[in-house]
């Protein structure tokens, strides 16, 4: 599986230019605006965006409720920990991570040595609205009360979260752009970028 999926690096991660600032990589629950904000983010700091979540469906052919349905989330953090390892080899990138990137202890490894780790947290209320339909969402979808779900991930995930993340950009009452400039700032002063 492992040559397979490298075999197919040059189509998934385009030569970056040859910018050596450290990535800026964000992570957090799903909901709390990584992919929005972090492509704000590249644009204000002349850097390439990365989604991790879109590529492992980009170099899987599958979707993410695909691959949870028919493949298992063990083969989906597998594929996960490629793509990480690869975004990590990188630099000059601002990378959204999935939710799950931070549970990993070797990813937050990778990704910490790459550049900084912003954590972007909202309330289970504004998460719940921003997520659109629950049964795209596997791991929502496995509970009755989706807001209990979030909840109850959000407790078991908050921990490995804060240990992981340099700082933390709470995007419950701000819009995007307003978000995004509060990480550019803080990536800024912390990285001289």
């Amino acid at each position: 599986m492992r040559s397979a999926l490298a075999a197919g690096n040059h189509t998934m991660l385009p030569e970056t230019r040859t910018d050596r600032r450290p990535n800026l990589v964000l992570i957090g629950f799903m909901g709390t605006g990584k992919s929005t904000i972090g492509r704000l983010c590249a644009r204000r700091l002349d850097m390439e965006f990365r989604d991790s979540d879109a590529l492992i469906e980009q170099r899987t052919n599958l979707s993410i409720p695909q691959i949870f349905a028919e493949k298992g989330e063990p083969w989906f953090r597998r594929i996960e920990r490629i793509i990480i390892q690869e975004l990590a080899a990188h630099r000059g990138l601002v990378i959204a991570t999935g939710g799950g990137v931070p549970l990993d202890s070797d990813n937050v490894e990778l990704l910490r040595a790459s550049g900084l780790l912003v954590l972007l947290t909202a309330h289970p209320d504004v998460i719940l609205e921003r997520v659109g339909p629950v049964h795209r969402r596997p791991l929502l979808a496995q509970g009755a009360d989706p807001k209990e779900r979030i909840r109850a991930l959000l407790e078991e995930r908050e921990a490995a979260y804060r240990k992981a993340a340099h700082c933390v950009v709470d995007t419950s009452h701000s819009s995007p752009e307003e978000s995004a400039e509060k990480v550019v700032l803080l990536y800024k002063v912390t990285q001289g970028g």
